[in-house]
């Protein structure tokens, strides 16, 4: 599970290189305010990213801990496992939706 964070951050990576047109070769100018907006836009998902990749590691082998304890009490981890992801979309959605609001 972990990983999806990693993949959430290089999403908007691409999806700020694609739009600056870093990535398709002619890159747009830009300026230092128009700079600092993409860069505390993506903060969101670098930030919560990392704290939810951390706590989703440490979430996921509780999980594992308590299946192989109680088999009956799975579904409740999957469900905290799932819990700790949710934030992480939050995260993506977060900084995609502030980085579109940036005129360019």
């Amino acid at each position: 599970f972990p990983g999806t964070q990693g993949i959430y951050g290089l999403l908007v990576g691409f999806w700020v290189l694609m739009k600056t047109g870093i990535l398709g070769g002619s890159p747009i100018p830009i300026t230092l305010d128009q700079g600092m907006q993409i860069f505390f836009s993506c903060i969101p998902v670098g930030i919560v990213g990392f704290f939810s990749g951390w706590y989703q590691g440490k979430t996921a082998a509780a999980a594992i801990g308590l299946a192989a304890r109680n088999p009956e009490g799975l579904g409740k981890a999957i469900v905290m496992v799932t819990m700790v992801e949710t934030y992480a979309v939050f995260s993506l959605l977060a900084s995609l939706l502030l980085f579109n609001g940036i005129s360019l």
